[in-house]
């Protein structure tokens, strides 16, 4: 018999209070930019959170870990998704990027819709900044640490009106400090490789 006096039936599995509750959020667009060489680039969306009980949850949690942790802080709120190139070689899936980047330029005209992204030169990513934009988070977990992170971009009007479809947790991501990363569920890349904000040498 083992004579301890602890004991609780409760699984080991870290949930960090520090995680951004599972949910849709209205954001502002911080940045918008190209990473990578044609044919082979990335679109990464730098976002914050606009309103609500979490408002800034993104820029405090950098704050906090800049000052608080013993590793790099990283900025959570981007989002990346591969451009869509016809001459781009290492595309898997290009009828899916071009599904997924067609998705995020419907999403920001029907939150933005008095602003044309979408022109006869092309997509303009310089007019994000400071556009609204939603996104769901999710919850993954890795090693036993659960955590959360955004997944998908979603229309501002569907947040506000609580129409998201919340997404399934999925257990055992790949590590989350190692990009990129992809998640399946939405087929974005959800971890930002520079430090942010705005590129300074923490």
């Amino acid at each position: 018999m083992i004579r301890y006096l602890g004991m609780e039936a409760k699984e080991n599995r870290k949930k960090s209070d520090n995680n951004l509750p599972v949910g849709a959020y209205v954001c502002q667009i911080l940045e918008a930019r190209i990473e990578g060489q044609e044919p082979d680039q990335r679109l990464a969306v730098i976002m914050e959170i606009y309103e609500g009980e979490y408002k800034d949850w993104f820029m405090k949690r950098f704050n906090y870990q800049k000052e608080h942790s013993q590793y790099k802080p990283r900025y959570k709120g981007v989002l990346r998704l591969r451009i869509p190139n016809p001459e781009n070689k290492n595309a898997q899936y290009p009828e899916s990027d071009m599904r997924k980047f067609n998705d995020l330029i419907a999403k920001l005209q029907n939150s933005n819709p008095n602003i044309e992204f979408y022109g006869t030169n092309g997509f303009d990513e310089m007019l994000m900044k400071g556009k609204f934009i939603g996104i769901s988070v999710a919850e993954d977990e890795y090693n036993g640490n659960k955590f959360t992170k955004p997944v998908r971009f979603e229309n501002v009007d569907d947040v506000r009106n609580g129409s998201v479809t919340p997404i399934e947790p999925k257990d055992n991501q790949p590590d989350p400090t190692n990009a990129p990363m992809i998640d399946q569920r939405s087929g974005m890349e959800v971890v930002n490789t520079e430090v942010l904000p705005w590129d300074k040498p923490y």
